[in-house]
């Protein structure tokens, strides 16, 4: 019993340090639209996604940022996504400033994500495509690595440690308490010998008990028999008993 008790203590406090990312907010996923137009320098472009909590659940209550990278100059902005849709569906509108290779990804107030940044191309004002610059393209690509693991480390380092910290606490906590049933039942197995060799030592005394109320009741009976042969007799026996008071004459 004590054992199955301890062994439940231990699965809660080990779902309790699985549960603890998902106490403090949980995931979503990201799931873009459909890009359907090539936009242009200057000109409005919406970007439209849903946020699905646990890639399920829609999330309209959630605040999402979008943030954009041109990848060939490093340039960056982000926008506040507006909910249009109960169904968890954001939009963001924003101006792109120049024509270039850019990308756009999403982070929200309360729920952690890792969307994978989102390529898209801005042509020119006048419409005219960029050229690639596969050299500044690949520095790009490196600063916005850079980046991101500073981003990340920003946001997330302190929750981590903390979490860190309380599963080290839970850890702590499941040895104590491993070290305390394992006293418990060391104690009942004492307990457990002590008693068997009390029932032995009773079995004993009560054997000894029996015996001596036979022998008692033995010796009783004897001596009920003894004293009844020492009272009066009966008729046939040789001595007669007179009636008459001692010192009267018999007529």
């Amino acid at each position: 019993m004590i054992r199955r008790i301890a062994a439940v203590v231990a699965a809660m406090a080990m779902l309790l340090i699985l549960a603890l990312p998902v106490m403090a907010g949980g995931w979503a996923d990201i799931v873009a639209d459909g890009q359907t137009a090539t936009p242009r320098a200057g000109t409005p472009v919406e970007i439209g996604f849903r946020v699905m909590q646990h890639g399920v659940t829609p999330a309209p209550w959630e605040k999402a940022t979008v943030h954009f990278l041109n990848a060939s100059t490093g340039e960056a902005f982000a926008v506040v996504a507006r909910n249009d849709d109960p169904n968890g569906h954001f939009v963001a509108t924003a101006r792109m400033p120049e024509a270039g290779f850019w990308t756009w990804n999403v982070t929200l107030q309360d729920l952690a994500t890792t969307q994978t940044p989102v390529p898209f191309t801005v042509l020119s004002r006048s419409g005219v495509a960029p050229a690639l610059d596969t050299a500044a393209l690949l520095v790009a690509i490196d600063r916005a690595k850079s980046e991101a693991i500073t981003s990340v480390t920003n946001q997330y380092g302190p929750e981590i440690d903390r979490l860190q910290g309380q599963a080290e606490t839970y850890r702590t906590r499941i040895d104590s308490l491993n070290a305390q049933v394992r006293a418990l039942t060391k104690e009942r197995d004492t307990v457990a010998a002590s008693a068997g060799s009390a029932e032995g030592t009773q079995g004993l005394s009560l054997l000894a008990v029996l015996s001596v109320s036979v022998l008692a009741g033995a010796i009783a009976g004897f001596v009920m028999s003894w004293l009844s042969g020492r009272g009066p007799r009966s008729e046939g026996s040789a001595v007669t008993l007179s009636a008459t008071p001692r010192g009267v004459d018999p007529v």
